[in-house]
């Protein structure tokens, strides 16, 4: 209920501001409209590591947008909601309240990443439509469990974010290394085979990786679920992983604001 009444709130923020919900509108046909045209460009030739995606340029970077954009709306929310809570003062009142910092946190990151992955599902669907491309129900499905693994990874993530920013209060080396490592190494613009040997490496330590490839595969190869479900473990991996080092940082990066008294500080 508490995490409800949050995303109320929010929604009922958002409605009041019909004008920034169209330009959100605007920009995602822009972005779609981005795609298309670079993809007409290279339109007369054919990459061998497209070959798999049968070596449409435009449905290769639409999976990788449409998941990328979910993807560093969840890297940022964290941070940016402890950030608010330091600038505006509120922090240190919203750690005495009996409600749980994580609760805090989630309830005020939950719209963003309901409007995030909202977005990915429009640009998803409206790429589908210009392809003429169809999804089983057990695609559909595999597709969600793809993005939830996604969303979970990098909510893990999130939270070691925000403990540097509760700590540090500017200056986030893991949004750099997750957010824009993920998109040069991640395969959203371009194969990773593409990348020398070493970074190709590199690749295989992120989850934009195998969420990518994973949505790539199903959308696009028609893959089945046996050929997917070791690309979802990988994710799971980085679960299991990355979960409990947030949850851990995070309280580490609290009680250590507490005790040097860097609460009410920006």
């Amino acid at each position: 209920m508490i995490l409800l009444a949050f995303v109320k709130r929010d929604i009922l923020t958002a409605l009041s501001y019909p004008l920034n919900i169209a330009l959100q509108l605007i920009k995602v046909s822009i972005t779609l409209f981005l795609i298309y045209f670079i993809s007409r460009t290279f339109s007369g030739s054919v990459s061998p590591h497209l070959t798999k995606y049968s070596g449409d340029y435009f449905a290769y970077v639409l999976m990788g947008i449409s998941v990328s954009s979910f993807v560093f709306a969840g890297l940022d929310a964290f941070a940016s909601s402890v950030r608010t809570a330091q600038v505006e003062g509120t922090l240190e009142a919203v750690l005495t309240t009996p409600v749980s910092i994580f609760t805090v946190l989630l309830g005020n990151s939950l719209w963003t990443f309901i409007l995030a992955f909202g977005s990915s599902i429009a640009l998803l669907g409206a790429g589908m439509l210009f392809l003429g491309i169809t999804l089983s129900l057990t695609s559909a499905l595999l597709c969600l469990a793809v993005l939830l693994l996604t969303f979970l990874s990098f909510l893990s993530v999130g939270m070691l974010s925000a403990s540097f920013i509760m700590v540090f209060k500017q200056g986030n080396p893991i949004g750099m290394i997750f957010g824009t490592s993920s998109y040069f190494l991640g395969s959203v613009l371009f194969p990773a085979e593409v990348l020398p040997g070493f970074l190709q490496q590199a690749a295989k330590l992120l989850p934009m990786t195998y969420a990518v490839r994973s949505l790539r595969d199903i959308v696009l190869a028609s893959a089945a679920p046996g050929d997917v479900f070791p690309v979802m473990l990988q994710l799971a991996l980085f679960i299991i992983i990355l979960a409990p080092a947030g949850l851990l940082s995070f309280r580490f990066a609290v009680k250590r604001a507490r005790i040097n008294g860097s609460l009410v500080q920006y």
